[in-house]
């Protein structure tokens, strides 16, 4: 990951919260989050090969929402708030809130939100008197939400920034800027603190800043070494976890986004490693 300061990940069965300014590890202790339980799917969230997408993007731990639920940070006063999520949407029908910005702990007193509706990100932040904006969403893959929210300047979003192997650089996906408006960012829920119709949104890899960008993670590098240039391990790992239903690989290492592993994500990664 670049430029890390703090980390949140949501775990299915124990959600759990890093927050802090050092680097840590990841924790799924239940006592790191407070707010109402997401729903879980059958299958639990981390756990290789189930039918639904699993929050195997990145992480070990996930978040699963169906009809409604969240997670909410602990109280904290930010007036810059800059944060990552990868989001798996799957026949989701009216709009759902993916994540939102409160200026309070109660939720009363919104500052901006992240939305989908089936078929863009949705982003508004007229409650701090800013603007709004909007960007092509994937359904039925993994999709890359970054936000930058300034309250003295702009708010900034980018989608599905990627890495490009051959220009061993980061290529930006659709992006929007407008006015951010003002407050202090005292709390924020992930999965659907207002409910949607029906459907399901999977979350994995949520992590926040409070000076600097986060940033997208490496496609393909399934050891977790954040190095741009894959190898033989990146290989081992890929096809550990795609044929070995109890082995979880330590990074990303689902390259086709397609919320399963499989004999394509193993294809990918030798491509790419040994081109």
């Amino acid at each position: 990951m670049r430029n890390m300061e703090g980390v949140f990940l949501g775990g299915a069965l124990s959600l759990g919260l890093v927050f802090s300014q050092g680097v840590q590890a990841q924790d799924c202790s239940m006592a790191k989050w407070n707010g109402a339980a997401p729903t879980v799917p059958a299958a639990a969230v981390g756990t290789p090969q189930s039918a639904s997408p699993v929050a195997r993007y990145s992480e070990f731990c996930g978040l699963a929402v169906s009809a409604t639920g969240y997670v909410q940070t602990p109280a904290t006063s930010d007036t810059q708030y800059f944060g990552r999520f990868y989001v798996f949407p799957q026949a989701v029908t009216g709009t759902v809130d993916l994540l939102v910005a409160y200026s309070d702990t109660s939720g009363a007193s919104p500052l901006f939100k992240i939305s989908y509706d089936g078929t863009n990100f949705l982003f508004d932040a007229t409650a701090a008197s800013g603007g709004t904006g909007s960007a092509p969403a994937n359904a039925n893959l993994w999709n890359l939400v970054e936000f930058e929210f300034n309250s003295d300047g702009n708010f900034n979003v980018w989608v599905n920034e990627d890495w490009d192997f051959g220009t061993t650089a980061y290529v930006s996906g659709p992006s929007d800027t407008f006015a951010s408006g003002s407050g202090t960012v005292a709390s924020v829920r992930l999965g659907a603190p207002n409910g949607f119709t029906s459907g399901k949104v999977t979350y994995d890899a949520f992590e926040a800043h409070r000076t600097t960008n986060v940033g997208s993670l490496i496609d393909c590098d399934a050891d977790g070494s954040g190095s741009p240039v894959l190898n033989l391990n990146d290989v081992i790992a890929v096809i550990s976890e795609a044929f070995s239903p109890n082995t979880l690989a330590s990074g990303q290492p689902d390259c086709d986004k397609n919320g399963s592993m499989n004999l394509n994500d193993v294809i990918s990664t030798i491509q790419i490693a040994f081109p």
